[in-house]
């Protein structure tokens, strides 16, 4: 590691003895020094918890959450060369030496990665002690009379973490609804919110950027722009928080199809999928509570996990394979890269074949590695689809498939604590 030169004054006839000291053993005196330093402070500092700023942040309050103890700001800043301890910037990764554990989670939120697409497959990860996430998916219309809702609390009171996504309805209904009602939709998803219960995580509509998800279907339908969907995440996001206990819910944006061009624009000619998602993220930066994305393969061989091939022209310099997932993670704003982000789906972008052949283990070790780097914005999850039988990427009848989630739950893959 780099040296540093560290300088203090100590009275002069200190100076004098310790000096004369140093040299009646025989030794210079900045050895002796270090030595004994080192030995006073024994191994203090090598553990240490990795945080990142949130806005509305001060070091005396992130001390008082971790320590108990306010004038413990001077040693996160000490730790973390911070001059002015009335500036630390939203993003901002801090090391905080030798906390106590870590402050529990809210109800409904897991510390691993883990999870599935459906409810269904949650016994595997409770059988292995490690309680990850269940998504949920909820066709819910536009009827800003309709208050029927859903209740996720015996998920979040077993301890798994709970996503719900609010979605106007399926092909040919459409993610969201015709742009004319999205004031109605926003309502309906609401009043769903208000009347449900287990669950403060949301995500507003899915692949908004695919023909097959466009309201009137993929031939005719009406095109979902960035700036469209903009629009409808913030009257939902409106309606979400002005409901009373939701406040504080997290409203996560919808997650865009990897690799897919269908929709383009006149500032996006090609249809590039990360430039979609980045301009939804530019439109939502007051808004946004997370952020969910989908990363895929290309076939079943877990060796391709790890591989950096290019897609061709006119997008070589996108990733074509599983790790596709980085090219969103590295789209994200500066000013967003606190906010939480999950994969809430992943397959192999062909049917799941019932065979174990480490897939899942080497897709979960990946999300783990990029996790272990500090200066990483946190994967929370990462979410298999699917679990339920409703279409050709069910895993549920898939034993094999399921033995190999079942061998990557062996590995304590947190992104927490």
């Amino acid at each position: 590691m780099p040296e540093r030169k560290i300088e203090f004054t100590v009275d002069e006839q200190f100076a004098r003895r310790m000096a004369a000291r140093a040299a009646d053993l025989g030794r210079d005196l900045p050895t002796v020094i270090r030595q004994q330093m080192a030995g006073w402070l024994g191994d203090w500092g090598t553990r240490f918890s990795r945080y990142v700023v949130q806005p509305g942040d001060t070091l005396g309050a992130i001390a008082a959450k971790f320590y108990g103890d306010r004038s413990k700001a001077a040693v996160i800043a000490a730790f973390n060369d911070i001059a002015n301890i009335d500036l630390i910037p939203v993003g901002q990764v801090l090391y905080l030496p030798e906390v106590g554990p870590v402050a529990p989670l809210p109800k409904g939120e897991s510390p691993y990665i883990f999870g599935l697409h459906d409810r269904g497959g949650e016994m595997y990860m409770g059988w292995a002690g490690r309680k990850g996430w269940v998504l949920c998916t909820e066709e819910l219309g536009a009827n800003r009379n309709d208050w029927s809702s859903k209740s996720y609390s015996d998920l979040a009171d077993a301890g798994y973490g709970v996503i719900v996504r609010l979605n106007h309805g399926y092909c040919p209904a459409g993610t969201l609804p015709y742009s004319d009602r999205y004031e109605d939709f926003a309502i309906r998803c609401g009043n769903f919110v208000e009347r449900s219960s287990g669950c403060h995580i949301w995500i507003i509509g899915n692949e908004m950027n695919l023909a097959v998800e466009r309201p009137g279907g993929p031939e005719n339908g009406e095109w979902i722009t960035p700036e469209k969907y903009a629009k409808a995440f913030k009257l939902c996001h409106r309606e979400i928080k002005r409901r009373p206990g939701h406040e504080q819910d997290q409203i996560v944006s919808g997650a865009v199809g990897p690799w897919n061009i269908q929709t383009s624009y006149p500032s996006n000619p090609s249809g590039d999928w990360i430039i979609y998602f980045q301009d939804i993220l530019k439109a939502l930066e007051k808004e946004l509570g997370g952020i969910a994305i989908h990363t895929y393969a290309r076939d079943p061989d877990p060796a391709n996990i790890t591989s950096e091939l290019r897609m061709d022209p006119p997008f070589q310099h996108r990733r074509k394979m599983f790790r596709t997932y980085i090219d969103f993670m590295e789209a994200i704003p500066q000013s967003l890269r606190h906010l939480p982000v999950y994969i809430t789906e992943t397959n192999q972008n062909v049917p799941w074949a019932n065979v174990n052949s480490g897939w899942v283990q080497e897709a979960y070790a990946e999300i783990n590695r990029w996790n272990s780097d500090p200066s990483h914005q946190k994967i929370r999850c990462m979410l298999l689809f699917r679990w339920e039988t409703y279409d050709q990427w069910q895993i549920r009848q898939k034993t094999e498939v399921i033995n190999d989630f079942r061998a990557a739950l062996r590995h304590d893959y947190r992104w927490y604590g």
